[in-house]
């Protein structure tokens, strides 16, 4: 899931200016537009929708601050770019009868999500047996991650544990968006330039960093990404009241996106899934 730019970075007024001004000539000129921004939409929100990465989506159009987009902007996609670029390696997996979505996703240690995505589902409860699934591995698009020592699934759960308690939240919340995003596996980076076992983009890593935790975070260290997840979904829960499945929403979609054009389908089929694994961490 990858996190959205949140709201509130602050900018000089007049690079703001400028930077606006630049930005929304490259996407008058980009031309054969593939796609038209929404209210609340984010760079890094399209870029993952589309199988792209985020540079390769500012190249494309252009744009040299991807933190600023207008709505109604016609935005050039690249063309055949699934993961900035680099080719996504697959396994292919033909499913057995009784088997689910969580099992293969915990079998190959890739999140549901990729999962899903990589085969056009529509829901993470249903799939059949004879079925030929793809199951995406870590893209071409990697960083510190691909070189840091791996972590084991019992360390990231310890970890995951430690951390949400906390942030005073029933570890199992946690370790269900984990689970979802990631399968509990810190060397994945998707085609957006999310990190980790929370999923977690730079940029947001970043605002944790500065305005909740005090200091600069890795992102390729388990114990960062899962302290930077946990510290933005405190963050959300604050924002939204308490609201389990509004803070799934904003960590999903992004919180002004959620509040300016409501819940997408993908958004709620996440929330479902995400409050129902709570149970398998009982």
């Amino acid at each position: 899931m990858p996190f959205h730019h949140p709201v509130g970075r602050r900018v000089p007024a007049g690079v703001r200016v400028v930077t606006a001004l630049t930005t929304m000539l490259a996407l008058t000129a980009a031309g054969n537009a593939g796609y038209t921004v929404r209210p609340g939409e984010t760079l890094s929100g399209i870029a993952a929708r589309h199988g792209v990465s985020v540079s390769s989506l500012a190249a494309a159009n252009r744009i040299q601050d991807i933190h600023f987009i207008r709505a109604g902007a016609q935005l050039r996609l690249p063309s055949g770019a699934t993961g900035g670029g680099g080719a996504v390696a697959a396994a292919v997996h033909t499913v057995k009868p009784g088997e689910t979505l969580g099992a293969l996703s915990a079998h190959y240690g890739v999140g549901l999500r990729r999962i899903a995505r990589a085969n056009d589902l529509s829901s993470y409860h249903w799939i059949y047996a004879g079925q030929r699934l793809r199951i995406p591995g870590a893209t071409a698009v990697r960083s510190a991650v691909a070189s840091a020592t791996p972590t084991s699934r019992e360390q990231i759960g310890a970890i995951i544990d430690r951390t949400a308690r906390q942030y005073g939240f029933h570890p199992r919340f946690i370790k269900a968006i984990a689970y979802m995003e990631s399968g509990w596996n810190n060397e994945v980076v998707s085609s957006a330039g999310a990190v980790g076992t929370m999923q977690v983009l730079p940029s947001t890593g970043e605002f944790v960093g500065r305005y909740l935790v005090g200091r600069s975070l890795d992102l390729s260290d388990p114990e960062d990404n899962v302290l930077a997840g946990t510290a933005f979904v405190s963050h959300l829960w604050s924002l939204t009241g308490r609201d389990p499945e509004k803070v799934l929403a904003g960590y999903y979609q992004g919180l002004r996106s959620v509040r300016i054009n409501g819940l997408y389908d993908d958004t709620k089929n996440y929330i479902d899934v995400v409050m129902t694994l709570r149970h398998r961490f009982d």
